[in-house]
């Protein structure tokens, strides 16, 4: 459960005459909100927003807390997926229920107030954006630059100057960033089904970087509102277990062969392959198992990646 006085936190952030909302919002904008294997905090980050829409994807070991949920707000739809089909896939599943032209796709581990809802539709009207995005507090991983920049892309002298500003600075006025966590992310609903939503071949970690690099290529601008803030409670949304500790794992090191479309034959993959392997016998050498267990694990996503069908 989050700690009250971060709730508190943000009611004091937020303590605006209840007037000033557009209290049309509530039928402008849905929210989806994909669990797997939930804590309760998701409960806490329930409580700001249950005057909205709201569809919540099972993606699986749910059953205990959307009980809880059940019983305490309504909820527009509960999408409940055969198996985990991962996060991008959960959202796509449930953009399907939206009616209508917004949705916020919004982590379980994520506390909004209303007020920052009410300026991010306000965000993405006035600029005719695809999508607009908080500034999120204590988590830089939030935003910035485009990976494939690092690895010998050019970059341009005011791609250059964002990244400074993106990567030290909170931001003074709205700005167009390429890359945003989706801890919290208002969309057009018609331009997400037209760049084709998620990628199904992500389950997990860099579907959001990929769906950035759809609006860029499709000339569609993600506006990131500094006076819009939220707290992201990251990592803290699933139960620990072996298994989530596995999926976490495995994906840090799969996701990013699918988005930089790594080929089966490079040689980078089987130097990566005889790093992990030595690495695991080496730690397991000096009984740390869990380092061990590690590279084990990442060894075993490039073996899937290279002999899996396509």
């Amino acid at each position: 459960m989050v700690r009250e006085d971060l709730f508190h936190l943000m009611q004091k952030l937020y303590s605006i005459n209840k007037m000033e909302i557009n209290n049309k919002i509530y039928d402008k904008i849905t929210i989806i909100i994909v669990l797997y294997n939930s804590t309760e905090l998701v409960l806490e980050c329930l409580k700001t927003i249950k005057n909205f829409k709201i569809i919540i994807v099972d993606n699986g070991k749910n059953k205990k807390i959307l009980k809880i949920i059940k019983e305490n707000y309504f909820i527009e739809k509960i999408v409940t997926l055969k198996k985990n089909l991962g996060f991008g896939v959960g959202i796509n599943s449930g953009v399907s229920f939206v009616k209508t032209d917004f949705f916020l796709m919004l982590n379980p581990d994520a506390i909004i107030s209303l007020d920052t809802i009410n300026k991010l539709y306000a965000t993405s009207v006035e600029n005719n954006a695809t999508a607009s995005a908080p500034w999120v507090r204590d988590d830089s991983s939030c935003y910035g630059l485009f990976p494939e920049n690092s690895k010998g892309v050019r970059r341009s002298k005011n791609e250059v100057n964002s990244a400074k500003i993106l990567d030290n600075y909170k931001p003074e006025g709205s700005c167009c960033v390429q890359v945003h966590k989706c801890c919290a992310l208002l969309v057009s609903k018609k331009k997400f089904i037209h760049i084709g939503m998620f990628n199904p071949k992500y389950f997990l970690f860099w579907e959001e970087i990929d769906l950035c690099r759809k609006f860029r290529n499709n000339k569609l601008s993600l506006i990131l509102n500094p006076e819009c803030e939220m707290i992201h409670q990251q990592g803290n949304s699933v139960n620990n277990s072996i298994y989530t500790y596995f999926i976490k794992t495995f994906n840090t090191e799969y996701s990013p062969f699918i988005y930089f479309d790594i080929r089966k034959n490079s040689k980078f993959l089987y130097w990566r392959l005889i790093k992990y392997a030595f690495r695991s016998v080496c730690y397991l050498g000096i009984l740390n198992v869990k380092n061990s267990f590690k590279n084990i694990i990442k060894f075993t996503a490039i073996i899937y990646f290279l002999f899996k069908s396509k």
